[in-house]
This record gives C-alpha cells, structure tokens and sequence, in this order.
C-alpha cells in the first residue's frame, strides 16, 4: 500500500494513498458492480404505488427545504441570490430536498437542481411508471465542478451518497470549488457504512465522527477532512441522536488550484474510466444483466411487502 502524510494548510497531518491507475480502475469498477441493484431497487420502489406513495410522504419534496441539524431555509434566506442554488448531489430518485424556502410568509421555490451520475436509469424508470416529478440531471461528484459552474451555488446537500461515490476525497474538493466563498457543503450519512455492508458493491468507503473530526476511511486509507481544507473552511461535525453523522462545512476561501488533485491526477482518473469502459464487452454486459435480472425479481417481492416487514427482513439480513 502506497501510503504518504499530507500537511494541510493548517498544520495538521493526515494520510492518504497516493493516487495510481491501479485505484482508481478498482474503485470505478467496483462502482459499475454496483448499478444493477441500484436500478433494481428504485425500479420497484416506483413500480408499487404504496412503496411510491410512503416515499412521497417521507420526502419532503414541495415543501420549505428541512435538514437535520441545519436551519437551510434560513441560510438560504439570508443569501444574495434573488433564487439561491442548490445542488443535491447523489439524490437517487427520493426526492427528498425541499424545493422552497419561506421569507416574512412568502414561500419561494429554490434553483434546485437533482444531480447523480444514474440520471439516464432513473429518469427512464420515472418516465416508465409515469412519474410527474423534475428530471434527475448527470452528474458525478469527483468532476461536480466540470458540469456545473464554480463558485456558483449557495448549497450543495449530500446525504448517503459521498460514501457510495469511487472517490470521496475528490468528490468533496469538487464540491468545495463549486460552492460561492460562504457557501455551504452538508454532508449527512449513516457511519460506517463500509464496514456495515461487508465492503460490496457501492459500499467501498466509511464516513465517521472522531472527535469533532470528519473522518472517510476504509482499509487501505484514512483522511481527515479539516487537515484536507484547512483555514479554507469552517467545518462542524455531530453524531445525530440517530446515529447519522452531519457535516456542515462552510467555504470561507478558494483553495489554492495545487492543493486540489493535480491536472495530472484528473488524466488518471478519465484513462481509468477508459481503461474499464474497455472491457466492458459482452460478457460483462451479460453478467450485468444477470444480476439486474436477478435482484429486480427481489425487490419485486420485497418492495410489495408492508413497510413493517421489510424492516424485519433487512434487520435479519444484517445480523446474518
């Protein structure tokens, strides 16, 4: 294992693997393994209309914006912008953001756009059951700030998706260039998660609290997110009394461009993507249909089942 400390602008060390083709063609491999359940997944929670409807009725989606441990509405209320933007990044298809914000009564509907780099899957699946809810654009954090302009938005939500991505660590400097100088990045996420789902699939990375630090690890390496920004950034983390750990990490100045990932770690990354679109042939193509098939025929089953069941179901699995 490639290991070497950072000093980041604020004194602090911490560890991380030096980037190498090898990695980054594992994590991006690692994450195509992944798509066909997630397709699966949401395929059946909108094909059944109780499954819709109770995500419906636990999104917040036509409401005043609501965050755990964040007042957004009134963040976002005391922004310059007439319309302040909003990117919920690796939203799935939950919609799960409110879309306003209420100023003195009046409710204003938010610049909000729903990215995640599933887009193209999960607007055929709403277009399929016949869904009348706003596109999901694509998008992938590690380039968030390749699709959208930087320093451009007021706010930009992650939750259960910054460990789900191939590359965390990039993913948040993206999203840092992206934000306005006193924007805001809100991080919310079940710790562990990694360690919990046994490393399969999406699962390669463990967001965690330590002593007031926002740590993302998994077995070959560990990053401290204060060391990683620095005086750059404001950041606070908590351990919600449900488990979840929140960070609300404030932008108070631009990075200097060499402290992100390099030019050339950026060229790594895209001969990775290429490298593993290459083989994607036949056979693959195959195998992947196979487990789409296969995992669509279960939560045909399981996503028709009462809510109180499924959590029976899914707590048994874990404990197995």
């Amino acid at each position: 294992m490639n290991m070497m400390p950072f000093l980041s602008p604020r004194g602090e060390r911490h560890i991380y693997s030096k980037p190498d083709m090898e990695k980054y063609i594992k994590a991006i491999s690692q994450w195509i393994d992944g798509i066909p359940y997630e397709k699966a997944f949401w395929n059946n929670v909108y094909r059944w209309k109780q499954t819709f409807n109770g995500m419906m009725q636990w999104s917040n989606y036509g409401g005043i914006i609501d965050l755990e441990c964040f007042d957004a509405n009134r963040f976002l209320s005391s922004c310059t912008s007439c319309k302040p933007k909003v990117l919920d990044v690796g939203c799935g298809l939950s919609y799960a953001t409110g879309n306003y914000i209420e100023i003195n009564g009046t409710k204003t509907a938010l610049d909000l756009h729903y990215v995640d780099p599933l887009a193209d899957v999960f607007n055929d699946i709403k277009k399929r059951y016949h869904r009348n809810l706003p596109d999901i654009e694509f998008g992938m954090v590690e380039y968030l700030s390749d699709f959208f302009p930087r320093h451009d938005a007021d706010l930009i939500i992650i939750q259960n998706a910054l460990d789900h991505s191939a590359m965390p660590i990039k993913g948040i400097q993206e999203a840092f260039s992206t934000l306005k100088t006193g924007g805001i990045l809100y991080l919310n996420h079940h710790p562990n998660e990694a360690e919990t789902e046994q490393y399969k699939v999406f699962h390669q990375y463990n967001i965690d609290e330590e002593n007031g630090k926002l740590i993302i690890w998994n077995k070959t390496e560990r990053s401290i997110i204060q060391g990683l920004l620095g005086a750059h950034a404001d950041i606070t983390v908590t351990r919600h009394e449900n488990g979840h750990i929140i960070a609300i990490i404030k932008k108070l100045s631009e990075i200097p461009s060499e402290e992100y990932l390099s030019g050339h770690d950026r060229m790594q990354i895209c001969h990775a993507l290429m490298e593993v679109a290459g083989k994607l042939k036949i056979s693959y193509t195959l195998k992947s249909s196979l487990k789409y098939t296969f995992y669509n025929s279960v939560q045909f089953i399981v996503q028709a089942l009462p809510w109180e069941a499924k959590m029976r179901i899914k707590k048994l699995i874990k404990q197995a």
